[in-house]
């Protein structure tokens, strides 16, 4: 198991199996985790004014339903599902950092330092733009006086991450 072709193959089953499972994680779970893992103001401003996420967010390709560059309404069942779609994202993006640790172990030790930094490249800075748009999007739905609304589950024909 030492070819590169081979390990492409490898990382890309890793992220595909990733999302497969993480696409299957019912609404209610997602929004029982919400409280958990709510991004504060300071990582915000961190996010923005250290790492000027403004400038390069657009830059990350966007994969699925909801595209970050605008908001398709202002519902609190749209903003409800979007939030629950940033945290999905973001479970996504965190196990496959995870699964890292597995490829390393089959890999190890020739691409010891590669295959971490190229997960690390991939994987944070996704995670960072779902955490800092959880948060804006969490800020209009308190505008609106609103609390999240858990969406119906759609049966299981959930595209891929």
């Amino acid at each position: 198991m030492r070819s590169g072709f081979l390990l492409f193959v490898v990382i890309a089953l890793s992220h595909v199996a990733v999302s497969f499972c993480v696409n299957r994680i019912p609404y209610r779970n997602m929004a029982r985790l919400r409280p958990r893992i709510v991004p504060s103001q300071k990582e915000c401003d961190f996010y923005k004014h250290v790492l000027h996420i403004g400038l390069w967010k657009d830059y990350i390709p966007c994969v699925g339903e909801f595209d970050k560059k605008t908001l398709k309404g202002d519902s609190v069942e749209y903003l409800s599902l979007f939030i629950l779609e940033t945290i999905r994202a973001e479970l996504a993006h965190v196990f496959c950092l995870l699964s890292t640790l597995l490829v390393l172990y089959l890999y190890r030790p020739r691409y010891s330092l590669i295959i971490p930094l190229f997960y690390f490249a991939i994987n944070v800075p996704c995670l960072i733009i779902q955490r800092y748009n959880r948060a804006r999007l969490e800020r209009i739905l308190n505008r609106l006086g609103s609390t999240l609304v858990i969406p119906a589950e759609p049966e299981l024909t959930r595209k891929f991450v």
